[in-house]
């Protein structure tokens, strides 16, 4: 049996299995590495060998913060060409060129009424995948798969369900409670249909506060009603044993009026396929490196590998015999070609002569219209340009969701020449990086808004929101989409 290391690896620490893979997961050991402030290159290959780590492969799941995961509607095509037209909806809903990502994708299942094509599409910063793979080399660990912390919670979730003779036709719904955020996943059947991330509020002891907690996983969920239309959430997982979430459970049940379950020793003891005697913390804590550990035999939700992402199926070659009927084809059509090219020429030199002689006489014509159609033109452009300021400053609004998250210091909403008919530069403040990420990607994703790249520092006089930002963004014209060609992610800099 191959030994492996499965890594949860999060902005802050790293939860490593190092386990052997045969018919089943044999842990052999496990433990939590903080990432140090002031990163030396042979950090990761010093942790590991003060650890006595001998496998030299790994597997990597992302923290649900470090990916971007949407739902997409496509027409109804092929599977054959689904993968190139999820690849073209990428580049244009995300901000970040697509060379700039690593990208991979979840078929979902067919909706009942619909015709289109629905597909989870699961994307991750080259810039945040290529440290890791840098570091992993450098410790001598071969770097098999990536995949995201909500994938291997769905496969965790089904082997515990299929181990404890549960057999549910709707939704379920996971929440994966670890420190003071909750990620949250639904699932169908046997797939991950949406997953998001929730930071409640705190209270003055520095502690979640539950009844807004169980109101934000609400919130979150709404994009996917229409999932949950015909399939109800019939129960809820509780992965994490975390003290400040005492009361979570309660408060989803009473939500959700449905029975709450929490994945535990007793449920995991059950599932045949883990052996965890030599694991050495909690179960719950590493809940997702256990699934991703999993995914590694027959799994049962499907697999997302942001490494290795889904390809069309290669096309056969022609036989031969088709390839000499083509060719003899093609001849016989040259030949035709040919005889009626001989036969046309005169007649189209004539058609050409009639042709540049109507040119001459409209484009004399075009002349004297020209003054008339200019004018034409600047007052078009004039009633373009005219917009409504305080029904853009009212919509901005509603874009930012009133979170609380992010506020703008300065705006400005100006007129501009060419494709877009106004321009919108702003800055403000953020509580977090991503914050900021997510209002400009909300803003590409309302196809009204082209953003331009932009400045994000890290400091402000403010210390609630220790994040500025500068915005800058064209309105385009209604009916036409912004472009596809979105602009780079904010770079950083320090205030001076």
């Amino acid at each position: 049996m191959p030994d492996i290391l499965a890594i949860h690896w999060d902005k802050r620490r790293l939860r490593v299995v190092e386990a052997s893979i045969g018919s089943s997961v044999r842990v052999n050991q496990s433990f939590t590495l903080d990432i140090p402030e002031t990163l030396k290159t042979t950090w990761l290959r010093d942790a590991l060998r003060q650890k006595g780590t001998t496998a030299r492969q790994a597997i990597v799941c992302l923290a649900r913060e470090e990916a971007i995961l949407r739902q997409l509607e496509l027409p109804d095509v092929p599977d054959d060409e689904l993968p190139s037209m999820v690849y073209f909806q990428a580049s244009t809903r995300s901000t970040t060129p697509l060379d700039q990502l690593v990208v991979d994708y979840l078929p979902l299942p067919r909706r009942a009424g619909t015709v289109q094509r629905d597909v989870l599409l699961a994307t991750a910063p080259r810039s945040t995948v290529d440290p890791i793979r840098a570091a992993l080399g450098d410790a001598g660990v071969e770097l098999l798969s990536l995949s995201v912390t909500s994938f291997c919670l769905a496969e965790l979730v089904l082997r515990a369900e299929s181990a404890l003779g549960l057999t549910r036709p709707h939704s379920r719904l996971v929440v994966y409670a670890d420190a003071n955020r909750l990620e949250v996943v639904l699932l169908g059947k046997n797939e991950p249909i949406a997953a998001h991330m929730v930071r409640p509020p705190l209270d003055e002891q520095g502690r979640p506060v539950i009844a807004k907690s169980a109101a934000d996983v609400s919130r979150v969920l709404v994009p996917a009603q229409p999932w949950l239309t015909n399939n109800p959430i019939e129960s809820i997982w509780i992965v994490g044993d975390s003290p400040e979430w005492q009361g979570l459970d309660d408060a989803l049940r009473e939500r959700w009026n449905c029975p709450v379950e929490r994945f535990d020793s007793q449920v995991s003891g059950k599932i045949r396929e883990l052996e965890l005697s030599k694991l050495s913390d909690s179960i719950a804590q590493f809940g997702p490196v256990l699934g991703l550990a999993l995914t590694r035999l027959q799994p049962r939700s499907p697999v997302l590998d942001l490494l290795h992402p889904r390809q069309p199926k290669p096309k056969q070659d022609p036989r031969k015999l088709q390839l000499a009927a083509g060719s003899a084809a093609a001849l016989v059509v040259i030949a035709l070609f040919t005889s009626y090219y001989q036969l046309s020429l005169a007649s189209l030199e004539a058609s050409i002569s009639q042709t540049r002689d109507e040119v001459t006489k409209l484009s004399g014509q075009l002349k004297v219209d020209e003054p008339k159609r200019n004018a034409a033109l600047m007052i078009g452009e004039w009633k373009t340009h005219d917009v409504d300021q305080l029904k853009q400053f009212v919509e901005l609004h509603e874009v930012m969701q009133g979170t609380g998250r992010l506020y703008l210091a300065d705006y400005d909403f100006g007129q501009i020449t060419g494709d877009a008919i106004a321009k919108l530069h702003a800055t403000g403040n953020a509580r977090e990086r991503t914050d900021w990420q997510q209002l400009a990607q909300r803003l590409v994703d309302t196809r009204s808004y082209q953003v331009k790249p932009s400045e994000l520092t890290q400091q402000s006089r403010d210390p609630d929101y220790p994040n500025r930002f500068a915005l800058d963004a064209n309105l385009v014209s209604p009916g036409k989409p912004a472009p596809a060609t979105a602009p780079a992610s904010p770079t950083t800099r320090k205030d001076k």
